[in-house]
């Protein structure tokens, strides 16, 4: 499922969205090893600022991975409470295959028994 976020509303996305990072998120998440991540992912397009992430829900609540920007930068794993967001790690995903951050980003989610 993919969600778009645009003035402050959120929606269901009905047309295809074409960026470079929605395209990265949607094989990141075609390679989710584990059914619960790949039924659970939502593919969420943020226009107000501009970023593309995957979101989960978790046992600690909402939990998105934020795509970086341009080639370079970091992954971010962000927890949505209800205090604000909170950046729970990062790692570098520049030069990895997207079944290669998909595999990191479910071992993040296992190993802190979040999913």
């Amino acid at each position: 499922m993919e969600i778009v976020i645009s003035g402050g509303k959120v929606a269901p996305s009905t047309d295809e969205i074409t960026t470079p990072q929605a395209a990265k998120a949607r094989r990141i998440a075609n390679y989710l090893p584990r059914p619960e991540l790949l039924r659970d992912a939502v593919i969420e397009h943020n226009q107000d600022d501009n970023t593309t992430s995957i979101r989960f829900e978790t046992t600690a609540g909402p939990i998105r991975i934020l795509l970086p920007v341009a080639q370079g930068f970091e992954f971010h794993i962000i927890h949505d409470s209800d205090t604000g967001p909170r950046i729970l790690g990062t790692f570098r995903g520049a030069s990895l295959s997207v079944r290669a951050v998909a595999f990191r980003i479910s071992e993040f989610l296992r190993t802190r028994g979040l999913k």
